[in-house]
């Protein structure tokens, strides 16, 4: 599982039960979280909750496509003896729409487990635009918006860059990116808008 937690989940009408397991720890305790309080999440995007002697900070977080990740900050406590307590703090990431999905499932098949595998969230550099025609060309077209956030999420995971500057390119929709890392200037190139004359198949490719 390389340093992703294991989710172990189960679901009555109105509780959903968390354990978590990964290679150095395994939670003390389950946690139960009722449909009350994650409809409470979502109307606020935060929640905290607590379940014996634990406690657990629930969030949604949005992808640059758009997605939900459900972000759970726990905070696990158990008796050490002696009139003492200790501890350990977890965060997990799920696709939220993952974990909807296997609460139904577990409940229509009267609370079987189910088992979620946490998202492997690389480090990512900053990305900063410095672009205002282009960049407002695509945000006022929800189809492009969602097309660009998706390249600039799946390509721009590079190990040691600091940042993503992004400018106006010459052609529309389309920009210039630099690279920059803790050593200076890194990779430059273009992210560039392919097929622009049919844009539900138009794409964003990036060339360096």
């Amino acid at each position: 599982m390389s340093k992703r937690t294991m989710i172990k989940l189960s679901a009555s009408e109105d509780y959903i039960y968390l354990r978590t397991l990964s290679e150095e720890y395994r939670s003390p305790q389950g946690f139960t979280i009722t449909d009350k309080e994650l409809a409470e999440m979502e109307e606020k995007g935060y929640k905290v909750i607590s379940d014996i002697h634990s406690f657990a900070r629930l969030s949604l977080r949005k992808t640059m496509d758009e997605t939900d990740i459900l972000v759970i900050n726990f905070t696990w406590l158990s008796d050490a003896g002696g009139g003492k307590v200790s501890g350990r703090e977890e965060t997990v990431l799920l696709s939220y729409e993952k974990f909807q999905e296997y609460v139904r499932e577990s409940r229509k098949n009267n609370g079987e487990q189910k088992r979620i595998l946490s998202l492997d969230e690389k480090p990512r550099p900053r990305i900063e635009f410095q672009s205002r025609r282009n960049l407002k060309a695509v945000t006022g077209e929800k189809l492009l918006r969602k097309k660009l956030g998706k390249a600039l999420w799946r390509h721009f995971a590079w190990k040691g860059s600091r940042q993503i500057t992004i400018y106006d390119d010459f052609e529309p929709y389309s920009f210039f990116f630099r690279e920059q890392t803790p050593y200076g200037t890194g990779i430059c190139g273009g992210i560039i808008l392919h097929g622009r004359e049919n844009m539900e198949k138009a794409y964003y490719g990036i060339h360096t």
